[in-house]
């Protein structure tokens, strides 16, 4: 698969998830040399947006509604077989990777904002990610990423309400002092809480754990 010539990446992304889909953008455009062309809800959007070849990668969600992500993605290499594209699921789909193995210049992977931006800077931009190897053990995580789910919702299961809500705060947008006057408990508390919060999901930052509350569904959660 060829790399670009240049910095710029300009990109045009396909998801029926809104919350996950504004999390990807917001990843990708920390980049001052990538930029944003069509932000679509699902496949039918992007094919109907498509007026001429200038993309230089394609992000599409595999499932989605209206018009599904395989869908959208014959269409598209119907009349350009070069530009590549980027596509995920939340876990293996062997019946869609296959379908996948016979189009050029696909990228399929997990539905995790991090691999899609080390997939799209490392093998589209550049040669700094091992797409084959990443591939590889993507073929084999249909037990690994069910190990995983379960991993994740043993530890899910142990979050409390509060620390649920600390989360949404945080994907909300307040700080820990806003937070700390919200609960009526002190700053140097809530720092304390999100700290053993991020931990307890071994996870590195509050923007970790944003990630982690829209890439799980807690953004959405009644508690």
């Amino acid at each position: 698969m060829s790399k670009l010539l240049s910095n710029t990446v300009r990109f045009s992304i396909a998801d029926s998830d809104f919350y996950f889909k504004k999390i990807m953008i917001k990843t990708l455009m920390e980049n001052p040399f990538y930029m944003l062309l069509n932000d679509c809800n699902n496949g039918h959007e992007l094919v109907n947006r498509i007026y001429r070849r200038q993309e230089d990668v394609f992000i599409i969600e595999l499932f989605m509604p209206v018009l599904s992500g395989i869908e959208a993605i014959k269409y598209i290499r119907k009349n350009n077989t070069e530009t590549p594209i980027v596509t995920y699921s939340s876990t293996y789909q062997e019946d869609m990777a296959e379908i996948l193995s016979k189009i050029p210049n696909i990228y399929y992977c997990q539905k995790k904002s991090n691999i899609i931006k080390d997939i799209i800077k490392g093998s589209i931009a550049s040669d700094g990610f091992d797409y084959d190897k990443y591939s590889k053990e993507w073929e084999q995580q249909p037990l690994a990423v069910q190990n995983y789910m379960e991993r994740q919702k043993k530890g899910q299961e142990e979050l409390s309400p509060t620390e649920i809500q600390l989360m949404k705060f945080c994907y909300e947008g307040y700080s820990n002092k806003e937070i700390a006057e919200k609960l009526n408990l002190s700053t140097r508390t809530i720092d304390t809480y999100i700290n053993r919060l991020t931990e307890k999901l071994g996870l590195k930052t509050k923007l970790h754990l944003i990630r982690f509350c829209v890439e799980n569904g807690y953004y959405n959660s009644s508690m």
